[in-house]
């Protein structure tokens, strides 16, 4: 079962390093004219990675990365000390800082009493949580470990509620449930709006590029969720053609992708990625 778990945490680094190419590009007529190798991982095409290069990440799988770490040290989850490292780690970052890590930091430095995170209901804090898994023996304790690092960065209601289902989800498919099917059993607990963005990517009959647009191409829950379980839905356990077609959609590819890679994984395990994405990455778990 460790050896899944680092499996997991592994594809949710190669779907980000592989979504860094494309990652924040919006407009159709630059994917589709770019000159990106869509079967490899490339150097960054937006101007917002100008640090990166090829088989590095975004500020996604750099934050999965320094969870990871500490993790692999401690070997348990205890926020207010996490909370230091990621500080500790943004203060001198030289990557991307969104808006979000920009108000978590303020609050940090006021200094708010914990949970103190931001009011965005960016997708992406849901991609970074497979790391936990190392330090979660039940499904009880994931869930309270989920909770607890999403609300140091992220004070949402809709991520709460977000992080929570994917979170069941991803447990249930690790111990042989059908993911279309755990989406669809963990779906009936939530608010509406939960049930609408299931609802909304299930009803979709078109191509990737324009159902994303349909959904919204951005980082927020409302419209990566149902891109999630479309995508999923889409091209089942073909995982390069999901990475590739949900990178030539554009927008926050990197959120959407990570989440999809921990779940493929889960279910189909580590074979499915392809060699030369893992042998490429600059770095090694």
């Amino acid at each position: 079962m460790n050896n899944k778990k680092e499996e997991i945490i592994l594809s949710t680094l190669v779907a980000d390093t592989y979504s860094l190419g494309a990652h924040w590009v919006y407009m159709r007529r630059q994917l589709e004219e770019s000159t990106l190798d869509w079967e490899n991982l490339n150097a960054p095409m937006s101007k917002s990675h100008p640090t990166k290069n090829k088989g590095d990440f975004t500020h996604y799988g750099d934050q999965n990365i320094w969870l990871y770490e500490y993790l692999k040290k401690e070997n348990e989850f205890e926020p207010e000390k996490f909370i230091k490292v990621w500080q500790k780690k943004m203060d001198s970052y030289d990557g991307y800082v969104d808006e979000n890590s920009t108000e978590t930091l303020r609050n940090l430095n006021i200094p708010l009493a914990l949970p103190c995170g931001g009011v965005s209901d960016d997708l992406s804090v849901i991609g970074r949580i497979a790391p936990l898994l190392l330090v979660s023996n039940t499904e009880e304790e994931f869930l309270k470990n989920v909770r607890a690092f999403v609300l140091l960065t992220h004070f949402s209601e809709v991520i709460k509620e977000a992080s929570e289902y994917f979170a069941k989800v991803l447990w249930a498919v690790i111990h042989g449930a059908d993911i279309m099917e755990s989406f669809n059993t963990f779906k009936s607990p939530y608010t509406h709006r939960l049930k609408e963005y299931f609802t909304k990517a299930m009803g979709s009959t078109l191509d990737t590029f324009d159902a994303i647009r349909i959904f919204g191409p951005a980082n927020d829950t409302e419209e990566g969720f149902p891109g999630v379980i479309y995508l999923i839905n889409k091209y089942g356990s073909d995982y390069k053609t999901v990475m590739i077609e949900n990178a030539k959609a554009g927008g926050d590819s990197s959120s959407r992708a990570m989440l999809i890679s921990m779940l493929l994984v889960a279910a189909y395990g580590k074979e499915i990625i392809p060699n030369n994405w893992i042998d490429d990455m600059n770095y090694k778990i």
